[in-house]
């Protein structure tokens, strides 16, 4: 099967970066932070030389809706270096995390929707 974009082959990413960009950029920013959280607790003797390896290939452009967050960027390039198995278990730790946050914080969709019905 052929993919436009690396991600497009691991469904719950996919569908987790789509929900992801429907969200205002003030909530994507706390939301990244705490992707950050869960990286570092559960990677953090991968992380610095996770890191360390991202600022190697620096992405010559950032074009992707997602690099305009570097918190996020990490994020997914963090996923995007580590095994399969981790990459899902991280993944659906980080559906979890915005799960939680999207039912503690409703608004979250709020200036998304605005935008929506303001085209209409």
């Amino acid at each position: 099967m052929n993919y436009s974009r690396w991600y497009d082959k691991y469904e719950n990413l996919k569908n987790l970066l789509t929900l992801l960009e429907k969200v205002d950029s003030g909530n994507v920013e706390i939301i990244a932070q705490d992707f950050l959280q869960i990286i570092i607790s559960k990677y953090q003797d991968k992380f610095d030389a996770a890191i360390e390896k991202m600022n190697q290939n620096q992405v010559p452009r950032y074009n992707r809706w997602y690099d305009k967050n570097y918190d996020l960027h990490t994020c997914i390039e963090f996923i995007k270096n580590i095994d399969d198995d981790a990459r899902e278990e991280l993944i659906n730790d980080f559906i979890m995390s915005l799960l939680t946050f999207i039912t503690n914080n409703n608004h979250a969709f709020d200036e998304s929707d605005e935008e929506t019905q303001n085209v209409q």
